[in-house]
């Protein structure tokens, strides 16, 4: 296979530059949010569905026609079910639907009402949520409490995706703690579902183990120095993500999240041409602690949005990093050992050159949706791909098992007859 995709760079920038400088459409986190609010024993909660992934994931109309906000007020009551802790049903019925468009991007706006059985305290509360989560497993949605009426902002409740546990809510028994263990789950969940963040640090692990030669990826590093370039990509990718997620926080900044989304994918470009073939060679670290930045501007416009109060935003914030901290090094620590083993085998520049290429292609796709709004098919089918990815780490390293087990056996086996004629 030939090592050829950077002739690609230039002029994939200078198109890049052009539909950046159209207006930018996409949805630039396509995600839901849901505030709730305890009022007069029941708990209220406000919802809001990015309309371009739900007229996706549902094949339902949005053109604000009544047919329109019929289908969509009754799929929202077949998806979200409410319990007491004990299992008991509360009552769900939906109020305002419409979809609207406030700020960026037009969404399906709705107000249902949760209204616990008699008895039951209206705090505490088992959500069972389904929008969209089944139909795109890279959505995710954020629930919040609602608290400005006490004098104070929203705080995290936590986050639900496809597979996960019904959420259980304990509004009243958050205790001083609550705040960084919600926003710990908060960031695992971020991370794990960021495919392009998570492909970023993928592919610029790549090359990590092996050395650039004549405009190639060639011989190897030693086991030590692959060791040491692995630490150094992932520090200086936490160092940069870390440093603007924080002074992005407190600094309240306000963020041009669709421009930081583009310049991720383009991230993901630059960093899987480079796994193809070295454009910049033994600067693994540097392109891991810029490209941080830019990364950590995304984290920290999701923490915004919880707008967690200042008595809890410095706990806000340390949960929300360790969470995509302990992602990343679990992440790493079940990759690393394949890389160290596969490596020294021919058949990791194909393995290599076949996720570059794959980098390549996502990192495209991803650049095309986010500046103009189209290619949300292919998207979310890549992404419904990616979220697999497990078992290819899984593949990978029952390869890099059987490989080692088989270079045993030969050494026992060439060891054998020179035993017997020593005996």
């Amino acid at each position: 296979m030939s090592d050829r995709p950077i002739f690609w760079l230039k002029p994939f920038l200078v198109v890049l530059m052009t539909m950046v400088a159209a207006p930018l459409a996409a949805h630039s986190t396509p995600n839901s949010e849901v505030r709730l609010t305890v009022s007069d024993n029941r708990m209220v909660a406000d919802i809001i569905v990015p309309q371009g992934e739900y007229a996706f994931g549902t094949g339902n109309p949005v053109d604000g026609s009544l047919r329109s906000t019929r289908l969509a007020r009754e799929y929202l009551a077949d998806h979200i079910d409410v319990s007491t802790p004990g299992g008991k049903l509360w009552t769900v019925s939906m109020g305002t639907v419409e979809f609207v468009q406030t700020d960026g991007p037009p969404d399906l706006h709705a107000i249902a009402y949760l209204v616990p059985p008699a008895g039951a305290s209206a705090t505490e509360l088992t959500i069972d949520w389904q929008v969209l989560i089944d139909e795109l497993p890279g959505h995710f949605a954020l629930f919040l409490h609602d608290a400005e009426a006490a004098g104070g902002k929203g705080a995290i409740i936590g986050a639900v995706r496809k597979d996960t546990p019904p959420l259980e809510v304990k509004i009243a028994e958050q205790g001083a703690l609550a705040p960084l263990i919600a926003a710990m789950g908060l960031g695992a969940h971020h991370i794990m579902e960021g495919y392009d963040h998570l492909l970023f640090l993928l592919v610029l692990l790549l090359p990590a183990p092996l050395i650039a030669r004549a405009g190639n990826w060639g011989g190897n590093r030693s086991t030590r120095g692959t060791v040491v370039k692995l630490a150094q990509i992932v520090t200086a990718f936490t160092i940069g993500h870390s440093l603007t997620l924080i002074a992005a926080t407190f600094g309240n900044w306000s963020l041009p999240t669709a421009p930081v989304e583009v310049a991720i994918a383009l991230s993901v470009l630059i960093s899987a041409m480079h796994a193809a073939r070295p454009i910049l060679p033994g600067k693994e670290p540097i392109i891991a602690l810029a490209f941080g930045l830019v990364h950590g501007l995304a984290f920290a416009t999701l923490v915004q949005e919880a707008q967690a109060g200042m008595a809890s935003s410095a706990l806000t914030l340390l949960g929300f990093n360790l969470g995509i901290e302990l992602v990343q090094l679990a992440i790493v620590a079940a990759v690393v050992p394949s890389l160290l083993i596969l490596s020294r085998y021919r058949l990791y520049a194909g393995l290599r050159q076949a996720l570059a290429y794959f980098g390549i292609a996502a990192a495209a796709a991803w650049i095309v949706n986010r500046t103009t709004g189209l290619a949300e098919g292919v998207v979310a089918t890549m992404e419904a791909a990616m979220s697999h990815a497990a078992w290819l780490v899984a593949a990978a390293a029952l390869l890099a098992l059987v490989l080692v087990v088989q270079k045993l056996l030969i050494g026992k086996r060439s060891a054998s007859p020179m035993q017997g004629a020593s005996a």
